[in-house]
């Protein structure tokens, strides 16, 4: 490890300053792993995301060319270039403070500084028609056909232990270009989920911004929604079974030990759910993640907390609860608004959705191809462990992507390299990142980050209210449970509030145990967020400290649609 940089950091932009861990955070927790670094994102994800922006008429390609141009890496963490982002939203039409209270909800964020070249004629003379497709249409074919590629590549992937080691790193690498393909409809979606919110917001004006968090509510087609209706199906099946219901009670462990050979029931069904979304995991951006289909006791834990919830708490029995409060604040938000206005105000709600589900299913086909680069390096890092090569499999995910040659071919002389880079990785998880980074000021040395634990955070008080964003409807009371990753969820309790450091939509199964959810990081447009409302879950993000001022035990009342948590009691 360097004094200045961990070794796969990016250069940081000089044109586009501002980087924030913001919507990051939610999706990529940890410091990536180095081949996650090297054989994905920075040869495919960035330049993918670059061309998504150039795509949707945002930028020019040679206003791009710097590696850290829309996000970057340092101290092994994923940044969102804030700076780019800011720019894509004013030339957008919205301004650098709407474009940061709909994705990053951050306060104390650097200021944008304005430059002559945040604007661009040529785009602009463009923009008008960008803008009225992005309001109107009801059809995204590059979402589709990213769709149906990603799902070709899955359905068709080769056996995988009939390959040769170095066949196996072919298909790891062969699918990366697809990657960068993907990140067409996941940036195209999440930059123009914005302006829906935004143009809605503009009619609404302050008097009734409010509602509007109420009104986006459900939109009926989010692909990452979709796992959860299942894992609900496979919790009924489990529920409505003395014998799996026994089974479960010996303990996920015992329950996972079966997979093998069972079949039958239950078993058949599970199969189909792991044929049908095992690429899902937490932390699914990143390549040396489990997903649930290379570490299914992940789903089978969540099957675990949601059979002990009644049928009346079924992803639709919540969603339907929030429909009334859905059409009242539609109701409030029009009324008198003249004919015209109402049905732009209307046209900006569906776009609102519209681009919300497409964002889900672009990151559902990034996460898809990313998934076979997965499996297939997992099957060789079995084969290198067992072969003494590596000391573990995971650790194939230690190496850069151009050491994997000699790693296939049985070269055990980098083993000692890698013994020393996986140690310094795991020293990168001990940081606490800065939420914000300015290239305009030298980037602090690794040696300067605060450990954790090390920064203090006010502990909450009985009578205190907090704002965060309103990021899901919904008002409850209830104790809260503070959870820092997926790998503590036995601890938490059915009807409790779960308060965790991010969330990706592989927890949103959890959100439907919690009575409500309150987290450090996100805002109204990030990816778990948009899945709680269409689950019809109560949900404050982009709380900083969140895991630290509350304790377990806390009774909070959780305003979704307000973004505030006030403080009942204490223990």
């Amino acid at each position: 490890m360097s004094e200045k940089a961990w070794l796969t950091d990016t250069e940081p932009s000089v044109r586009f300053p501002i980087f924030t861990r913001l919507n990051a955070a939610d999706v990529m927790a940890d410091p990536i792993t180095p081949l996650g670094a090297t054989m994905c994102w920075i040869p495919n994800v960035l330049p993918g995301w670059s061309s998504g922006y150039v795509e949707d008429v945002c930028f020019t390609a040679d206003e791009l060319t710097e590696e850290s141009a829309v996000a970057g890496f340092f101290y092994g963490y994923l940044y969102i270039n804030q700076s780019s982002v800011r720019v894509l939203g004013i030339r957008k039409g919205m301004t650098a403070d709407i474009i940061d209270s709909i994705f990053f909800n951050s306060p104390g964020a650097p200021p944008h500084v304005a430059s002559p070249t945040d604007a661009n004629e040529s785009l602009t003379a463009l923009g008008g028609a960008r803008a009225g497709w992005v309001l109107t249409t009801s059809k995204f074919e590059g979402a589709d056909e990213d769709s149906a590629i990603a799902d070709d590549l899955r359905r068709n992937r080769p056996n995988l232990k009939a390959m040769s080691n170095r066949a196996l790193v072919a298909r790891a690498r062969s699918v990366m270009p697809y990657e960068r393909l993907a990140w067409r409809s996941e940036q195209i979606g999440a930059s123009n989920a914005a302006v829906g919110p935004a143009v809605a917001g503009q009619i609404l004006g302050a008097d009734k911004a409010h509602l509007l968090i109420t009104i986006l509510g459900y939109a009926g087609d989010v692909e990452s929604a979709a796992p959860t209706y299942s894992l609900w199906s496979l919790s009924r099946t489990v529920k409505g079974s003395p014998e799996m219901t026994a089974l479960f009670d010996s303990g996920v462990d015992k329950v996972a030990a079966q997979l093998p050979t069972a079949t039958g029931g239950f078993w058949n069904e599970f199969a189909a759910f792991i044929a049908e979304f095992g690429y899902r995991g937490p932390s699914e951006w990143d390549l040396g993640t489990e997903s649930w289909e290379s570490k299914p006791s992940l789903a089978l834990a969540l099957v675990d907390k949601m059979r002990q919830l009644e049928d009346s708490e079924s992803p639709s029995a919540k969603q339907a609860l929030h429909a009334a409060a859905t059409d009242q604040a539609m109701l409030e938000a029009t009324e008198g608004m003249d004919a015209a206005t109402e049905a732009m105000f209307r046209g900006a709600i569906g776009s609102a959705r519209r681009f919300a589900g497409w964002r889900e299913s672009g990151k559902s086909s990034c996460i898809k191809i990313m998934n076979e680069a997965r499996m297939a390096l997992i099957e060789l890092g079995s084969r290198l462990a067992a072969n003494g090569v590596l000391d573990d499999s995971r650790q194939i995910f230690i190496a850069l992507d151009s050491e994997l040659d000699a790693l296939a071919l049985g070269e055990n002389t980098l083993l000692p390299s890698i013994r020393e880079r996986q140690s310094a990785w795991l020293e990168l998880k001990d940081l606490e990142v800065p939420t914000f980074l300015d290239s305009a000021k030298p980037i602090p040395p690794i040696s300067e980050i605060p450990r954790k634990g090390s920064v203090d955070v006010e502990r909450a008080k009985v009578g205190d209210i907090f704002n965060g964003a309103a990021a899901s409807q919904g008002v409850v009371e209830g104790r809260a449970r503070i959870i820092l990753g997926t790998d503590a969820i036995g601890e938490f309790e059915p009807g409790e509030i779960l308060v965790a450091p991010q969330t990706d939509p592989s927890w949103t199964p959890l959100f439907m145990v919690a009575s409500a959810v309150v987290v450090n990081t996100g805002s109204m447009a990030s990816h778990a967020m948009i899945v709680a409302r269409e689950l019809g879950i109560p949900c404050v993000a982009g709380l900083p400290g969140a895991t630290k001022m509350f304790k377990s035990g806390d009774l909070l009342r959780v305003d979704g649609a307000k973004g505030t948590i006030e403080v009942l009691e204490t223990v």
